[in-house]
């Protein structure tokens, strides 16, 4: 019965946000913040959200080894009713809240950039890839040359840096982090002008894929290439390149499965030819739910739905604590032993204790663990910020293409991590692109604009 409902619950939710991505796509440009961020709910919490709905629920497979308290998620059990609309009323708030402050769009409005020096892009592309090659050799040598940095574990490697390093480690990794949404951002940008013309150099996009593969083999993440993913086809949607989106949907099976395995062979890269045969023998219940699941990181959405009955009863609020850390990050433990950690570990030392990891939980999932009910309201509340924010960069796209694209980058990865840490991101990014000029020259306002 409760699954009916849920059936029910879901059509006007997609409905809504069909309508606002109909009513964005008549904005005249493309990578904008709003997007960015509808684009991260959509794939980060609406997707996830159809997923269970629609399969009932879901229990990650005994083969991953999670914990008890998070693993499984019944939807005929009416104990998740009240999470189910926790997450329903704050994405359709959300939704709703674009679709009235977001006009409509005339007949006559046509979608269009202002002309960017493609040169100036490359070489942001050249410099901010230049960077990361060095960042890797670095990585490399310090933890004793390529064979012990592929037979490291992607995450526990983090973790030992920041025991030899500490601060600093922190700091360099951050600029890092940076660097790599520079570069996703200046990739989204040459990508969705080669889409708008219909022109395609392939040597510069064979570069940008092959920097972005290199950058989940080094880091164990799959982000950056997915942040460039979902840049690539909401660009192939706003300009209606039908082609693109045909390809990419004949190859979906073998891209799922690549990112879906990669989540175990990423452990040690030394070992991936031993690896294969465990992971395709493995029992993982439905491959297909299972594979959607780690597509689209849609474990997060069910540890919301855990956070919703938990928090307030079973754990307290966090009461704000985690958005803080956007403030004291700048303050070393040095001074600041007591300095808090971040909301995904955190969490994590709540529902997998005695394990060093860390949990993305989607926005909501912090806004809820710090907020409570509050967050139905809240969310909405970012996405208006967000709106007004996005409203402001387009007039000024000129002076702000590269930041826009960052932050519809971020924005993205926003829906699915924590504030701070992508406050702090976008600080160092602003950073890197103010200390570099890599805006100078990138926008040229003088020449005729394209139809």
């Amino acid at each position: 019965m409760l699954r009916i409902l849920y059936l029910f619950l879901l059509i006007p939710l997609l409905w809504s946000y069909w309508k606002v991505l109909q009513r964005l796509r008549g904005e005249r440009l493309a990578l904008t913040p709003i997007l960015g961020w509808m684009a991260g709910l959509g794939y980060f919490l609406v997707a996830p959200l159809t997923l269970l709905v629609l399969n009932g629920g879901y229990t990650i497979p005994p083969f991953y080894d999670a914990n008890s308290s998070y693993a499984s998620l019944d939807l005929s059990n009416g104990r998740y009713f009240l999470p189910m609309l926790v997450v329903w009323l704050a994405l359709l708030f959300s939704f709703q809240a674009v679709m009235i402050l977001t006009p409509e769009p005339g007949k006559d409005k046509l979608n269009h950039e202002l002309p960017i020096n493609e040169q100036k892009l490359k070489r942001i592309l050249f410099v901010t890839f230049g960077l990361a090659l060095v960042d890797y050799a670095v990585t490399i040598r310090v933890l004793g040359g390529l064979e012990s940095f592929l037979a490291a574990h992607w995450y526990y490697r983090q973790d030992e840096m920041f025991t030899r390093f500490g601060d600093a480690y922190v700091l360099y990794a951050r600029l890092s982090q940076a660097n790599s949404i520079v570069f996703t951002a200046a990739a989204a940008i040459y990508t969705s002008r080669q889409l708008q013309r219909r022109r395609m150099e392939w040597g510069w996009s064979a570069l940008i894929v092959f920097a972005l593969l290199l950058q989940m083999v080094m880091s164990g993440n799959r982000i950056f290439i997915a942040l460039y993913g979902l840049s690539f086809l909401v660009s192939c949607w706003f300009y209606r390149r039908k082609r693109p989106i045909f390809l990419l949907l004949a190859l979906s099976p073998a891209i799922l499965l690549l990112f879906s395995a990669w989540s175990y062979f990423r452990h040690d890269l030394t070992t991936i030819a031993e690896d294969i045969p465990t992971y395709t023998e493995a029992d993982l219940g439905n491959r297909v739910m299972t594979t959607l699941m780690d597509t689209t990181e849609g474990v997060s959405v069910v540890q919301v739905f855990h956070i919703v009955n938990d928090f307030g009863s079973k754990f307290d609020y966090f009461y704000g604590l985690t958005y803080s850390k956007a403030v004291t990050f700048v303050l070393p433990r040095s001074l600041y032993p007591n300095k808090p950690q971040n909301f995904p570990v955190l969490i994590a030392k709540l529902y997998e204790p005695g394990e060093v990891t860390s949990f993305g939980t989607t926005q909501l999932g912090e806004l809820y663990a710090n907020f409570g009910p509050f967050s139905v309201l809240v969310l909405p509340f970012i996405t208006v910020l967000i709106l007004l924010l996005s409203g402001k960069l387009a007039r000024k796209y000129e002076e702000h293409s590269l930041v826009s694209a960052a932050l519809f980058v971020l924005l993205i990865w926003y829906a699915r991590s924590s504030f701070e840490d992508n406050f702090v991101t976008f600080l160092l990014a602003l950073l890197l692109i103010w200390g570099l000029k890599l805006e100078r020259g990138l926008c040229v306002p003088n020449q005729p604009e394209l139809a």
